[in-house]
């Protein structure tokens, strides 16, 4: 049995943080260039808000032969100088966050014209009603953020749309396209909800990519990041011999423990 690859993508300046994790095995990085409006959208919310730059960006770039994506502000903020930004000083990919609509994605990819990788953050529920549309469009990847996607639509919990649904409706909508969501650390690891059984999800969907973000660098502290990394893969290979049997009870557990945390 072939199991699909997930790219695991870090978000990281660290270039020495960096060069440790493309020999343990990551598949590429994330310099996060999106601030405008971010703050008040975000406001009291424990989330991670980055403001990198393009020196980061040219640092990065001239340490690390992995591809490297830079997530612009939205389409309304200088996307189009953004863009070529990015890829003036060494960006691979562009990541395009809170779109609205399939017009903003559609015109996201004129901007590119081919010349990088393009990953699409689903994380609005106007761009969510409007899926169809984005599914006939060329972009490379997709990224469910559901953070925003929970202030978006006003929930009360980030796992509102994966307890509800949405994030499986989604996966259907754009089946066999690579999609993603949600985030990984080590295989021990993950507060209030296990990594492992997030990872377990993922692999139920057909999820092709996820990030590591804040939970994994400060997890990995005090931990050999090659062996970590190599139980990740292993524990996802092992998502994929699980039976119908298994794989149900394994989503059900999970969806048991969210209800009761988003319920608390």
């Amino acid at each position: 049995m072939i199991q699909p690859h997930l790219d695991l993508l870090l978000f990281t300046t660290d270039t020495e943080f960096a060069v440790a994790a493309a020999s343990s095995g990551v598949d590429g990085f994330i310099v996060d260039w999106e601030t405008k409006g971010k703050t008040d959208r975000q406001r009291g919310q424990d989330m991670e808000i980055n403001a990198d730059t393009v020196d980061d960006l040219a640092r990065l770039s001239g340490s690390v032969a992995l591809p490297i994506t830079v997530r612009i502000n939205g389409i309304e903020h200088e996307a189009a100088s953004e863009i070529e930004l990015a890829l003036a000083n060494g960006a691979n990919g562009i990541m395009l966050p809170m779109a609205r609509t399939a017009a903003d994605v559609a015109h996201f990819l004129d901007l590119i014209d081919g010349r990088a990788k393009t990953i699409v953050q689903i994380e609005t529920q106007d761009l969510v009603n409007d899926l169809a549309s984005m599914a006939r469009l060329p972009w490379d990847a997709a990224y469910i953020g559901l953070h925003d996607l929970m202030l978006s639509r006003g929930a009360a919990s980030m796992w509102q749309a994966l307890v509800d649904g949405t994030v499986e409706s989604i996966f259907e909508t754009l089946s066999g396209r690579d999609v993603g969501f949600a985030g990984a650390t080590v295989v021990g690891g993950g507060h209030p909800i296990r990594f492992t059984q997030v990872l377990q999800e993922l692999a139920r969907m057909g999820a092709a990519l996820t990030f590591l973000r804040r939970s994994f660098r400060r997890e990995i502290q005090d931990r050999d990041m090659p062996e970590e990394i190599n139980a990740l893969r292993a524990a996802w290979r092992a998502c994929h011999f699980r039976g119908p049997a298994a794989v149900e009870s394994d989503r059900c557990r999970l969806f048991s423990d969210l209800r009761r945390l988003i319920e608390f």
